[in-house]
């Protein structure tokens, strides 16, 4: 056979064949027509952020029990942390779920815990750096207290001793200020030296008791104080810290630092100077706070009998660092008008000035009340608008009203409604507000009453975020000032921010939820030690020398945002399948869904303002597209939507005048005599 032929025969054939074969045609990608193929967004549902949340402890100057040994009272037993710390968290809107049902805000955490003993080369570098940079300095009035114990004047509580108290185990006889802020700094900068990625959520426990090189010592913010007053609340011996963290640097990556130093001071703050009396705030309730680390183990009769570091600090970690430092529950929703959120928000100012009080501009600055409120809205834009009334006629009255006694039956202005003391304020306040939304169409009004009065019938209230008496919806804002709180070094810029901070959501750091035990607490009785909570850099402390927001404070502003854009998006789809919109608005679902599925990522990574403006985007498209379709979505206006207001047959908030701990969710008061006398003391 001619093999020329052939081969030529079998190649024609071969081309013939490709030529007679059309390719299959690539498919072209179909229109979506409904809900269906979503992965990320569940129309209708409330959906969870789960994440996994790595969370280091780690011990500077303690050290752990060996193997087969017995604890002893200032050693570290890893397994009182595991026994203590919960394994998960679940945040709830606190105000809201006060009325009824328990409203879950869209986030959770699976705990990983990490626990690091720092090295000998660390813990001198730390000490080193203390020594360093801190100063000698006289005793506080706190910590001669401590010396005295009930040995006191018995007309002003000075401590009079000649002889300090036979039963406290150490006299403080220095006193060794150090920065807080520095302090902060340093422990992050140096994170990676214990075997902890920067930017990771941190616990920093430190003993410098057991130590040749101890100093008896305290932390400081000593320039800090009141943004209008220039009081320097930072100096008092009230202020000085066994605690801090949360510090935003400016220019800098997130750090995520809280730092608790049981060898410092005694703290203040908690009264953990008094080692003799259990019943530190007068309710007759046994106080937990922690006293100083040479009191451990100690066989006099003090607060320390008995006691054993490891299990306290267990408990500091769990009820102040992770449950409201960390990974707090909002005290109101984030989501101010939901489904459709707000755009442009007015700090609506109304000033009420008494004839004799100062002037306001010398007590409030609103440009700079605006630019640290911006941090909580980052998509929205802020503005601000004050008006002034003069405190008198019909507004003094329900002013006088609102700040009555309630131990007074015969000042009460409102006995048949449920808030017998504020129901006429609350009432004046709401015609106003209807009155302005007249006029401010879409736009969100958060109303923030300035009362500067010229006498003193306030005994001390600075502020207090009110809610709508029936949902649990925040409403308004009021903040009060005297000659008195004036005097004491109290301007209306550091309280105004405060109060709003909580109208956007932010709870204290001194009261919170736990989760796992469905139990709402705060600092008395058992919890009384959770008051270290305010040593932590944020405006929503009590201590009167963070004038900020903590990096905390935006974390966690920033993951409730997330989930409410994710929510609510949800809520706006379904409203397009309700009105039979599903088809015009599949296309955009698709795309916003790919968006919402990108989140997921940022939020693991900690990069929750990331996270939170995909998510923003991915809402903002939902919204706008429903919008185009004649989707009828409209924001929650709560003022619109009172049923009879907060009667006495209505009201259904579960409200505490203590801050004993109780299951569920329950409102707190704004504050206790302990924590006036606290901001007040010296």
């Amino acid at each position: 056979m001619n093999k020329k032929l052939a081969a030529t025969t079998l190649l024609g054939l071969s081309l013939l064949a490709a030529c007679g074969t059309n390719p299959a045609p690539t498919p072209k990608p179909t229109t979506p027509t409904d809900f269906s193929t979503l992965k990320t967004l569940s129309p209708g549902q409330q959906d969870t952020i789960n994440t996994r949340l790595k969370v280091n402890v780690v011990f500077v100057g303690y050290r752990q029990t060996l193997p087969g040994q017995v604890p002893t009272a200032r050693q570290i037993e890893t397994a009182d942390f595991q026994q203590t710390l919960p394994k998960t968290y679940n945040s709830i809107a606190r105000i809201p779920s006060a009325y009824g049902r328990t409203e879950y805000t869209g986030n959770s955490f699976d705990y990983q815990y990490n626990y690091v003993f720092a090295d000998k080369a660390f813990e001198d570098d730390y000490f080193a750096f203390l020594k360093a940079k801190g100063k000698e300095a006289p005793l506080t009035v706190q910590q001669k207290l401590y010396n005295c114990q009930d040995d006191v004047d018995p007309k002003t509580g000075a401590p009079t001793c000649k002889t300090p108290a036979g039963n406290i185990n150490r006299v403080i006889d220095g006193n060794f200020e150090v920065d807080a802020n520095e302090v902060e700094n340093w422990l992050a900068d140096h994170v990676s030296r214990v075997g902890v990625k920067p930017g990771e959520y941190t616990v920093f426990l430190v003993n410098w008791y057991d130590r040749p090189d101890f100093k008896f010592h305290s932390y400081t913010r000593l320039d800090a104080g009141d943004t209008d007053t220039g009081t320097k609340f930072g100096a008092r011996g009230s202020r000085r810290l066994t605690a801090w963290g949360g510090t935003v640097r400016e220019n800098a990556a997130a750090q995520r630092v809280w730092f608790y130093d049981l060898s410092a001071n005694p703290d203040p703050w908690t009264q953990a100077y008094d080692v003799t009396n259990s019943d530190v705030t007068g309710d007759k309730k046994a106080d937990y706070r922690m006293p100083p680390i040479w009191e451990y183990g100690t066989r006099k009769a003090s607060l320390g009998y008995s006691r054993k570091v490891s299990p306290d600090l267990a408990l500091v970690t769990r009820y102040v660092a992770l449950n409201l430092l960390f990974t707090p529950s909002p005290i109101y929703r984030v989501a101010l008008t939901p489904p459709e959120l707000p755009n442009d928000i007015v700090l609506d100012y109304h000033v009420e000035q008494g004839a004799k009080a100062s002037g306001i501009d010398k007590l409030l600055n609103k440009t700079l009340s605006q630019q640290r409120l911006q941090v909580l809205q980052p998509f929205a834009k802020l503005s601000s608008s004050e008006k002034t009334t003069a405190l008198s006629g019909d507004l003094a009255d329900v002013y006088k009203c609102f700040i009555v006694t309630p131990e007074k039956p015969e000042d009460i202005c409102s006995p048949n409604f449920a808030d017998a003391s504020g129901e006429r304020l609350f009432q004046f306040a709401l015609k106003e507000l209807r009155e302005s939304y007249k006029t401010n169409p879409g736009k969100y009004l958060l109303p923030i009453y300035l009362f500067n009065d010229d006498a003193d019938i306030n005994e001390g209230l600075l502020g207090i975020a009110y809610d709508d008496g029936e949902t649990g919806t925040q409403t308004f804002v009021y903040s009060f000032l005297n000659p008195s709180l004036n005097d004491a070094g109290f301007g209306f810029t550091d309280t105004a921010v405060h109060e709003a901070g909580h109208h956007f959501s932010l709870s204290h750091p001194h009261d919170g939820y736990d989760s796992e035990e469905d139990l709402s607490y705060g600092p008395s009785g058992q919890f009384r030690f959770v008051d270290l909570g305010d040593e932590s850099n944020s405006v929503m402390s009590y201590m009167s020398i963070q004038p900020n927001f903590s990096q905390f404070n935006l974390d966690s502003q920033y993951r409730y945002l997330t989930a409410a854009y994710l929510n609510n998006t949800n809520a706006i789809l379904e409203l397009a399948r309700r009105a039979g919109k599903e088809s015009a608005l599949a296309s955009t679902a698709v795309a916003a869904d790919k968006v919402f599925a990108q989140v997921q990522g940022k939020y693991d990574a900690l990069a929750y303002l990331d996270a939170a403006r995909l998510a923003h985007d991915g809402y903002r498209q939902v919204l706008n597209a429903a919008k185009t379709a004649g989707v009828n979505v409209q924001p929650y206006k709560w003022y619109e939507n009172l049923n009879g207001l907060s009667t006495s047959t209505g009201a259904k908030a579960r409200y505490s005048s203590t801050f004993l701990p109780q299951k569920g969710a329950v409102i707190f008061p704004e504050e206790t005599e302990q924590q006036r006398a606290n901001r007040l003391a010296p």
